[in-house]
């Protein structure tokens, strides 16, 4: 019972601290004084009018967990992904406290793709008075960001880059010169890398360096149309997706002239591309060249991502071996209670049989008992005549 207990107890205890070390570093007994003696880590672009750049690509992943003080009120508010000078900012799920509630814990939520909070983070803020103190952890993934304040100069270090509040204006690069031959003989086209991952539902994952910036100028072929609405930020498999600005023309149209929009972080057409469309019947041709900023990339179709595809043929096929599982365990059952029953018969049976062997047994046994027991009778009344008349007089001649 004893080892039992103290099985229990170091469970209970391991439970304790999973649950409560996340934020074990803002366990210090002044956080106001740690705060204003901490130096915020890359306090610059932390906006939410501050774009993400690639060039700099700023980080929470390796800060050092403590308490820091910020001079702007942290986002209450979901941003827009590549806000706050990150692809995935972190927004405040709460309000700030009041100095008399102390230190609160609250949770700290990272834009994501589809959902404003695809996941939270632990924090703890308290009010000093004049300034509130933030206890911030490392966060998993580069490029994710704490948000702090909505307005203001998106400077980096050794930059002069200003705030990103205007929306830039739109431009237009030269018009392609060459895709002079007859996009219709397939023997004229070049072949498009990675058309299954082009989709509008393609989500950009970290790490990924896709960008059509070597895309040579040339007629390409795709397996689905060009995307020819406006994509959300980090689809197609990009940070900035490509779009046409136009409808597939039709047989009988020849070669056309449409306008490529590069999707910005204010505007659905923050650069625009001149590209060539004909269609060929059996398929469309597109004479493409290369975009002039990465992570960029063009568009095709309106699908079901292959990787959600592959993701669902293998959740399916789990489910079909579960499913097959299933069956296997039912007949199994089915195949144990018959033989169970049959058991059961078979012990019925033999114990009849015990029964009646045992009755059949005992009869015979009264029976000679009872044969003795009349054998003696008869040898008993014997003796008594013998007693009674006495023995027969001797034989004479």
């Amino acid at each position: 019972m004893d080892s039992i207990l103290g099985t229990l107890r170091l469970l209970f205890l391991c439970l304790g601290f999973n649950t409560g070390g996340a934020v074990y570093y803002c366990n210090v007994a002044d956080p106001c004084a740690q705060a204003n003696a901490s130096s915020f880590f890359e306090p610059y672009a932390r906006f939410e009018n501050c774009q993400y750049d690639s060039k700099y690509a700023p980080c929470d992943r390796y800060i050092t967990p403590q308490w820091y003080r910020v001079n702007d009120a942290m986002l209450t508010q979901c941003p827009e992904l590549l806000s706050c000078g990150a692809v995935y900012p972190l927004w405040l799920k709460g309000s700030l406290p009041t100095a008399s509630e102390g230190i609160v814990e609250r949770k700290a939520c990272k834009v994501g793709f589809s959902s404003c909070c695809s996941k939270e983070y632990d924090v703890k803020i308290k009010h000093c008075g004049s300034f509130h103190v933030y206890c911030l952890g490392a966060l998993d993934s580069c490029s994710e960001r704490y948000c702090f304040g909505k307005q203001g100069l998106c400077e980096y270090p050794n930059t002069n880059t200003m705030s990103t509040t205007t929306t830039p204006k739109p431009t237009t690069l030269s018009p392609t010169t060459t895709c002079s031959e007859d996009p219709c003989i397939e023997s004229n086209l070049q072949t498009l890398t990675q058309t299954e991952f082009r989709s509008m539902h393609c989500e950009y994952k970290q790490g990924q360096s896709n960008c059509d910036n070597h895309l040579t100028t040339g007629w390409y072929k795709a397996r689905f149309p060009m995307l020819n609405q406006c994509p959300k930020l980090l689809s197609c498999g990009s940070i900035y997706p490509v779009w046409m600005n136009g409808s597939v023309p039709s047989t009988g149209d020849g070669v056309v002239t449409r306008k490529a929009c590069q999707r910005g972080f204010h505007s659905c057409c923050s650069k625009s591309y001149d590209i060539k469309v004909k269609n060929c019947g059996k398929y469309t041709a597109y004479c493409l060249k290369g975009v002039d900023t990465c992570p960029s990339r063009y568009c095709f179709g309106d699908q079901l991502c292959e990787d959600d595809e592959d993701d669902k043929r293998k959740s399916d096929s789990d489910d079909d071996g579960a499913h097959q599982h299933g069956n296997l365990e039912i007949i199994l059952g089915v195949i144990l209670g018959v033989l169970i029953l049959i058991l059961v018969v078979m012990l019925i049976i033999v114990k009849k049989r015990y029964v009646k062997g045992n009755s059949k047994t005992g009869s015979t046994v009264n029976i000679q008992v009872a044969g003795n027991n009349i054998q003696k009778i008869n040898n008993l009344a014997y003796s008594t005549e013998d007693h009674k008349w006495g023995n027969p007089p001797p034989y004479r001649p």
